[in-house]
């Protein structure tokens, strides 16, 4: 009876343990994440252009380094507000990026670019963990560049330019030490045009999927499904042995 509680409660238990290690997620411009040995993650980025009057690259590189401070503060404080939400409102906040930057030559905007100009002042303060950027010189990751493209169709830049200003892109990260890492992308991650003639993009993190190995690895029987099979099993049987000693408790009561 004490046994067969026993083993339902250990099949609940590695089961649940089992479903829980499976895949993480975060969502923020810049929240930190953690890679076991051997894990990886996918990030997903969305970038504006960092040099007004260059074209918009047609691919970019891995990243090697950060915005200044100023072009981090307005991305920051734009992307908190929701001005990357749609595209009217995004090319405002390109404008303040490159107002923020010195291009005095790129358009005002409207008030959007205006508030951003005046409240994004304030470079954001790095999370906790370290740096994608300081762990890849370190040697402690991989970065793998999968896909980048512009958000939407070419928009009027300027009276006489129409081009592209963001877009958006994912990385894959790994984790090659034999130790834990807390990692994050900096607001602000340059990503070098393959093209030297072309813009650089300036970057934020919009979502971080996590993927860390399984640390009890179960025999292989089919997927989700023997999962919930398994754990089914488990509350029979931790169920079935409650009842158990209960019916002979009472047996033991009448005699």
């Amino acid at each position: 009876m004490r046994s067969m509680r026993t083993v339902g409660l250990l099949v609940v238990v590695i089961l649940l343990a089992s479903v829980g290690t499976r895949r993480v997620f975060a969502q923020s411009a810049a929240q930190s994440f953690t890679l076991q040995p051997g894990g990886s993650a996918v990030v997903s980025f969305e970038a504006f252009c960092a040099e007004f009057g260059e074209v918009f690259p047609s691919g970019v590189q891995l990243p090697n380094g950060v915005a200044p401070d100023a072009a981090r503060a307005a991305m920051a404080y734009g992307v908190s507000k929701g001005y990357n939400a749609n595209a009217q409102q995004a090319l405002q906040l390109q404008y303040a990026i490159w107002q923020a930057l010195g291009a005095t030559s790129s358009p005002r905007g409207d008030t959007i670019a205006q508030d951003v100009l005046t409240n994004g002042t304030t470079a954001p303060a790095a999370p906790q963990g370290v740096s994608v950027l300081d762990a890849v010189r370190a040697n402690q990751i991989t970065l793998t560049l999968d896909s980048w493209q512009p958000i939407g169709p070419k928009v009027e830049i300027t009276n006489t330019a129409t081009d592209h200003f963001y877009g958006r892109g994912q990385l894959t990260i790994t984790n090659t030490t034999q130790q834990a890492l807390t990692l994050y992308m900096p607001i602000g991650t340059v990503f070098p045009s393959v093209d030297a003639t072309q813009q650089t993009m300036a970057g934020y993190a919009t979502n971080v999927q996590v993927n860390n190995p399984q640390p009890q690895q179960l025999p292989a029987t089919g997927g989700d499904e023997s999962i919930f099979a398994g754990l089914l099993l488990g509350i029979v049987l931790l169920v079935g042995g409650l009842g158990v000693r209960r019916r002979w408790s009472a047996s033991v009561r009448a005699g």
